[in-house]
């Protein structure tokens, strides 16, 4: 999901929101696509789960478990048509250059899943809910990750913040 490849919606759209700018400014961030595509090929994390607990975080707010299981369980259907885009874009991948064009029209396609994904949590991310976990912790708790992982991702989120100011 870098910026160069990223669907570009229309401005006003529902899919062009804050919480994907920064997912596409953070994602781009020097670490950042390393370490969320590491967390998604070992741990089986979300992506955009935690782009969406890097965002609540960087804005200073908590999640709760009941908020983090009802996006997760509301994303789950997409979730598996994205694993399977991938999984086929992955495999593409392998083929080039001869599947090139194949390759690039999948991973748009991939991306424009995910930037649906984001805009429904940007719904949820609107409502009201107890915030009572910090967010990164909680994301990290979810997905197993170990301590060092958290703090590296904490740390990435406090660079991308400094470089922004």
């Amino acid at each position: 999901m870098t910026p160069s490849t990223a669907p570009s919606p229309a401005p006003g759209s529902a899919l062009n929101n804050p919480l994907w700018q920064f997912s596409l400014g953070f994602y781009g961030h020097a670490g950042v696509a390393e370490f969320l595509l590491d967390c998604q090929d070992r741990k089986g994390a979300d992506v955009c789960l935690l782009l969406w607990a890097s965002y609540a975080a960087a804005g200073g707010r908590r999640l709760s478990l009941e908020i983090w299981r009802v996006a997760d369980r509301s994303l789950a259907p997409r979730r598996r048509i994205i694993a399977s885009v991938r999984r086929l874009r992955r495999w593409l991948g392998r083929l080039r250059p001869y599947s090139l064009g194949l390759y690039e029209r999948c991973k748009r396609y991939e991306q424009t899943l995910e930037q649906r994904q984001l805009a429904a949590l940007w719904k949820l991310h609107a409502e009201r809910w107890p915030e009572d976990r910090p967010a990164l912790e909680l994301a990290g708790q979810q997905y197993g990750l170990l301590q060092k992982e958290q703090a590296r991702w904490a740390g990435l989120l406090d660079s991308y913040k400094a470089n922004r100011v």
